[in-house]
């Protein structure tokens, strides 16, 4: 009787055994079946997420080139610019078409922009405005990048006025805004002295200052490609004459250039009854104005 029972009871475990395996196959088969597509899917999003990132790196990398590009592109254009107003300059009557490219943003001039106070001074109480009035200025205004450099110069510097021959009145400069940066153009005074005649009483000295102005250019503001005619409207000059009854050995000119201060220091020659200093003011106006294309 018990090895009957034992017997019973193996058949009955060994059955129940059997029973759980053919219970785990379908499970067995239906985790397989689920973790093949899970599989996939996970692939499918890993790959989506490394080509959109891909796609987004290669976009701004190619829209920082482009404005790259671009950049030099109206670097150039505003340097042949300046040269146009530089070939006019001195010269009425004198005038020169020039072609400007689209590079995707806005040219302006601005006749009205950079305020110019000149004054004549010396080391005792004497000062007199002799200047007053702005210069313009033409520009183009780009997109906001950290490859241009705020207060960069690309031709002149940022002094207020010059005296020395050799330097350039020309500033040719990147500066930026809230809106995205600019390539500004526009003109500061420059300076010389000379000894005109020392046989009388008192040493004559002359004093002449240039100005290129662009004050009686056309307000603009223009998009895409267009011509501008850039012209010599005329050349002003204004003289004053001032007598110093004691000796003096040299008198500044103190230049405020839409904020910027600077003062030059010149050398007058005098004797002991002082001193006639003659300043001549000679004005380059020089006007841009948009012809259409």
């Amino acid at each position: 009787m018990l090895v009957l029972r034992i017997n019973v009871y193996a058949e009955v475990v060994g059955s129940m055994t059997r029973q759980r395996k053919r219970g785990l196959k379908p499970f067995l088969h239906s985790r397989k079946a689920i973790a093949l597509p899970v599989t996939f899917l996970m692939l499918f999003v890993s790959l989506i997420v490394l080509i959109t990132a891909t796609y987004y790196f290669s976009i701004t990398r190619i829209s920082a080139k482009t404005l790259a590009l671009k950049t030099v592109g109206i670097e150039q254009e505003m340097l042949s610019l300046e040269k146009t107003v530089k070939f006019v300059s001195w010269s009425p009557g004198a005038y020169e078409i020039y072609e400007f490219g689209d590079f995707g943003g806005k040219f302006k001039a601005l006749p009205s922009d950079r305020p110019l106070t000149l004054n004549l001074t010396d080391s005792s109480s004497f000062y007199d405005i002799f200047f007053n009035s702005p210069v313009g200025k033409a520009l183009y205004e780009l997109p906001s990048s950290d490859e241009l450099a705020d207060g960069f110069f690309l031709k002149g510097d940022s002094r207020a006025i010059v005296n020395q021959s050799s330097s350039t009145t020309t500033q040719l400069y990147i500066s930026r805004n809230a809106e995205g940066c600019e390539i500004a153009l526009s003109y500061r005074p420059l300076v010389s002295s000379d000894i005109a005649d020392s046989s009388g009483t008192k040493p004559v000295n002359t004093l002449t200052l240039y100005i290129v102005s662009l004050n009686a250019s056309e307000s603009m503001a223009r998009l895409g490609s267009f011509r501008l005619k850039v012209g010599c409207s005329n050349v002003a000059s204004s003289l004053r004459t001032y007598n110093f009854t004691s000796q003096i050995d040299s008198i500044m000119i103190r230049s405020d250039l839409d904020g910027v201060i600077n003062t030059v220091s010149l050398p007058i020659s005098s004797n002991a009854q002082g001193a006639v200093v003659n300043l001549e003011t000679i004005v380059c106006n020089v006007k841009i104005e948009d012809v259409g294309w």
